[in-house]
Order: structure tokens, then sequence, then C-alpha cells
């Protein structure tokens, strides 16, 4: 047997997915030459694709045993480490690697790969430029090397380490993807939307590449644009659920003609053992108050032999809720959470219903549950609260003190306005040319109005970036009073030096009529409603229209609870308050728009002593 040839043939198997083939080649070298260096090494690396991470270590160790200054084996060695979380390890390996060869452009890649997975950005970018200069054409290294800049801040870097790659080598998809990524974080949306296209026309056809120029488009102020993409997107990959979320969203804020779900409907169909498909069709009919619609759904992939799952199962038990069928629906709710123990989603579903039904000693529990988790639940503690109310327990008072946790904070006006009028007037101008859809977004909790696309504050409108600066001034001052009380979910985390971060920041344009539903923010600490323009109506105060309110649960039926606090809107104050606080906005009728900017915070660093 000519071992070289063997071997060389063992490699064009494999790359052609002939796995079984090449690797019993590999088995016959081995037999002629027990410790054959390459035959170990690509038994190796198909034990690794294959899922088998301890055959592959132990293939690896053979072949680096058999030949222990290959720089290569100890890339693809340190590579699969590194896949297996045991970054230390794979780092000596690769560390080895560039030191055996440095000109190996594989071993310079995969060590600056590991250095931007663990954060070590310097020798990141070290590692990217010099895989850059080894090898000019090679794309990974130029991805890498904009992925690290963007990673340090550096995104003009970035762009223009894209703009070199791909005039080096035009047929660059994932090159175009990445200018896109860092264009669209620029907030220039129409050039963004543009190099997702040639991504894709150059075949980097995935459903972040649709969803993602879909959003550009709408942002660049593009509305038809944007539902081709995501038109495009779903014909293209019918059986991706988030896809069609995105889709059926654009299709009903931009008040498109037709039903936003019936592609949805037909790729669900199309798919029956899709269960994702039906969660998220379900979902959707039920928050665009098509509840008959979502039960007919869920029957339907039942008969249709959808498979079982813990979501799907959960979907079908809130159905039955929403049926009127409770006692069935908690049967269902309580076997799904000894089945499924650790399942949040279960729980906090299973503390809703009962808290819907009379039994707010059970739905305690639960929430209980999931806060020896994750203390910091934000609907765990909306839920728990309420389970308390009810109770007549004391520890509600501490969790939820309406008077001293509901701060009404004056946003000043930046230097160059003679008011706080002038200012939050030019504002409103600002925003109203943000609000480019013509419907409320089907997963909010506002109706009767629109809300902005993304994260408000990377927008380059320069009163935003002044806005933003008057919030942290504000923010800090209610922060200046916060009690020391570090075991409190709300009070204790309060971070040194009062340094936070945003985690989301909108602005939400109400009409008449409009209003916000009750709720809370599972992704916040401190949450917001900084009020920007008010119709006279609201102003003048007479009732309480447009007004917030805090206190009053959403659950699936209404227990009569009055609000415990209701807060006047005035144009430039900042109301903070917890994000676990239930809190909507009362209706109001007027021909006039209600703008508000709103927000999440977290805390940046921890106090001492905190996890």
């Amino acid at each position: 047997m000519n071992l070289a040839e063997a071997i060389q043939q063992s490699v064009a198997l494999m790359k052609a997915g002939r796995e079984a083939e090449g690797t019993a080649l590999c088995h016959k070298v081995l037999k002629v030459a027990p410790g054959q260096p390459d035959a170990l090494h690509l038994l190796a690396m198909a034990a690794r694709d294959r899922g088998e991470p301890v055959a592959a270590e132990q293939l690896f160790e053979k072949a680096l045993s058999a030949a222990p200054r290959r720089a290569d084996i100890l890339v693809n060695f340190g590579s699969f480490l590194s896949s297996q979380g045991r970054d230390q390890e794979a780092r000596s390996r690769l560390s080895k690697a560039v030191k055996r060869d440095p000109k190996l452009v594989s071993a310079w890649y995969h060590k600056g790969l590991l250095s931007l997975k663990t954060g070590d950005l310097n020798d990141a970018k070290r590692c990217a430029t010099k895989a850059t200069l080894l090898a000019p054409d090679y794309m990974p290294a130029w991805e890498l090397l904009a992925a690290v800049q963007q990673r340090c801040g550096e995104t003009d870097a970035a762009i223009a380490t894209c703009r070199k790659a791909i005039g080096k080598h035009s047929d660059a998809p994932r090159m175009h993807y990445s200018l896109g990524q860092l264009l669209r974080q620029e907030c220039d949306f129409e050039a963004a939307a543009k190099a997702y296209e040639t991504a894709m026309r150059q075949g980097h056809t995935t459903p972040d590449a649709y969803r993602n120029m879909a959003e550009a488009w709408l942002e660049a102020g593009h509305p038809d644009k944007a539902m081709a993409a995501a038109d495009s997107g779903v014909q293209q990959f019918p059986d991706n659920a988030h896809l069609h979320r995105v889709r059926a969203r654009m299709h009903w804020e931009l008040e498109v003609s037709g039903d936003p779900v019936q592609l949805l409907w037909q790729s669900a169909r199309a798919a029956p053992g899709n269960a994702a498909l039906w969660c998220t069709l379900a979902e959707l009919l039920h928050r665009l108050e098509r509840k008959d619609e979502a039960c007919a759904a869920l029957a339907e992939a039942r008969t249709l032999g959808c498979p079982d799952s813990p979501e799907f199962c959960l979907a079908e038990a809130t159905s039955l809720a929403w049926q009127g069928r409770d006692d069935e629906a908690t049967r269902q709710l309580d076997a799904l959470d000894r089945a499924c123990p650790g399942h949040r989603g279960i729980k906090l579903a299973f503390a809703q219903h009962v808290l819907s039904n009379g039994d707010p000693a059970r739905a305690e529990s639960l929430c209980a549950e999931v806060l020896q988790q994750a203390p910091y639940d934000q609907l765990a503690l909306a839920y728990r609260g309420t389970a308390w109310q009810l109770l007549g327990d004391p520890r509600e008072a501490w969790l939820l003190d309406y008077e001293r946790m509901i701060n009404q904070v004056n946003v000043p006006p930046p230097e160059g306005y003679d008011s706080t009028a002038a200012f939050f007037d030019a504002l409103a101008e600002v925003l109203t040319s943000l609000h480019r859809t013509r419907a409320h977004p089907i997963e909010q909790t506002l109706r009767g109005g629109t809300q902005t696309n993304g994260y408000l504050f990377r927008l380059k409108a320069p009163l935003l970036r002044e806005l933003e600066a008057q919030i942290r001034i504000a923010v800090r001052e209610a922060l200046s009073a916060f009690p020391k009380h570090p075991d409190h979910p709300f009070w204790g985390r309060r971070p040194r030096n009062d340094r936070v971060r945003f985690s989301g920041a909108w602005s939400v344009r109400l009409n008449s009529a409009g209003y916000h539903t009750n709720h809370v923010h599972p992704q916040g600490w401190i949450s917001s409603a900084l009020y920007v323009a008010l119709p006279n109506e609201v102003r003048a105060g007479r009732d309480q229209a447009g007004h917030i309110q805090f206190g009053v649960p959403l659950l699936d039926k209404d227990l009569g609870l009055p609000p415990r606090r209701v807060v006047k809107p005035e144009v430039g104050t900042l109301v903070l308050f917890p994000s676990y606080m239930w809190h909507g906005t009362i209706p109001f009728h007027s021909e006039q728009p209600r703008i508000t900017v709103a927000f999440d915070l977290l805390p940046d660093e921890i106090q001492a002593g905190r996890g």
C-alpha cells in the first residue's frame, strides 16, 4: 500500500462527504503503519465531526504523540479543545503551533479566535493582523480582524477592514455581510441593506441575512423593500419560526393588506412536525386577539402529529385556559411542572394561571422556586408581589414600596436651550420622524400607537445624544437617594459609582384612545417613562386619562385590584420605577399625540458582596 496515496484518497473521500469510506481507509493505513500520524489526525477530526469528543481527544493525543512537532495537528487539537470549553488547554496547543510554524495561517487564525472568545483583545488583534499579512486573500482572517476591531469599539477601523478585504476579493459574501452588520450599527441603514443584498447575491443566504436586510430597509425608511425582504426570507426558509415572526410583525405594523400570519399557517401545515412554527403561530394569533384561531391551530397541530415538546405542551395548556377550561389547564400545567422541574417558562405560566384562579399560595411557591435559581427574575418578582398582596403578606410592602420606589425626576435641558419646553419641543420633532410604522407592534404592550425600531440611543441624531446625557444626570440623582438594603432585589442592586447601562431604549407615540396594557419589563432593573409631548387634555389633568398607573397585574382574569398609585405625566419629567412593578397607561382621547421615551437600565457593576 502506498501510504501517501492512501492518505490523500482518504482526505478526498472525507471532503466529498464519504466519511465512512475515508475512515475505513485510514484504519487500513494504521494496520500497515500503526502510528501513522496523518491517519490518526484524520480519524480524530472525523470523530470530532461525529460528536464523539472522548474518541476525538484520544485520537488527537495519539496523532500528536506520533508527530509532536506537527503544527497542523496542534491547531486542530486546540480548536477542538476550545469547542469543549477547555480554553486554557486550547491556548497551550495553539501557542505551541505558532511557535512551531510561524508561517502557518491557520495557527494564527485559530489562536486569534480563541483570544477573541476569552476577551484577550490585544492578542486577538495581533493574531488576526498576522494572519492577514501571511495570507492577504484568506477572507476569514479579515473577518476576524474586523470582529476584533468591533469588539474594541473601533467601528470605523472595522468598516475600513471590511472594505479593504472586499477590495482584494470582491466575491466575499461573508465580508459583505460583516460590512452590513457594521454599517447598520453605525446607522447607515441603506448602505447596510445594500451590503446584505450583495452578500446574499454572492451566496450568503441565511435566515439572519434576510432578517437583518428587512430590518435595515425598514430603518432606512423603505417599508416596501423591507416587506419584500421578509417575504423572500420566509419563502426561502419556510421552516424558520423566528423569520416568520419578524415577517408577521412587519406585515402588521406596516398595515399591509392580507393576513399577517397566512404564510406561517401554510408553513406550519407543510411541516407539521415543526413545533416551533405551531407555537409561534398560536402566540401571534393570541397577540392579535384571535384566541379561537390560536386554539384551533394547536388542535390541528396535534391531529397532524406535531411531536411533544415542553413549549408545545405549555402552549396547549395555555390554550385550555383561553377556552375557560381552567381545571384541565391546571392539571396539565401541574403535570408539565413535575415533568420539567427546571423549566422557568412553565413555572411562571403556572404561577400566572393559579393567580388568576384563586390560588396565590401556589403561585408564591412557584415564584420562589424560580427566584431560588434566578433571584432577579423580574416576572417572578412581579407575580410574587401580586401573590403576597392577595395573601395579605406584609412582605408585599417590602418588595413594592409604591411611594419610595416610584421616582419623578426632572430632566434638565442641555446647554443651548432657553427652557425645558424648547428642548422637548425639538425632541418631539426628531422622535416623530423616527416613527415609521403605522400600527402597534404585535409583541408589545402599547395599543393605538407606534414604537420606534431598535435601540434608540444608537441613532446619530445629536439631540438623542444630548438626551441620553441628560437622562444619565437624572438617573444619578435618583440613585443617590437609594436606601442601603443590600439584600433587596431592587434597592440592593445599586452599582458602585452608580454606573448603569441601557438594556433597551425606544420611543412610543400614542394616538387618541391609545394606552399601554399593564405589564412589567423582564430584561430590566429600573424602567422608565420620560414625557416628551402631551395632549392638552392630559396636561389639564381633570381626570386620569393618559396617566401612568402602578400595581394592577395583567392576568388571564381581571381580579378587580385597583391601582396602588397613579402618576400624572409632565413634559420633561422622568418617572423611574422597578422593572418588576406592574404599570400601564390609562387611555386618553385627543387629536394630539402623547410621545414618550422609555428605557430599561441594568447595573454595570454590582456592589461588593452581591452576585
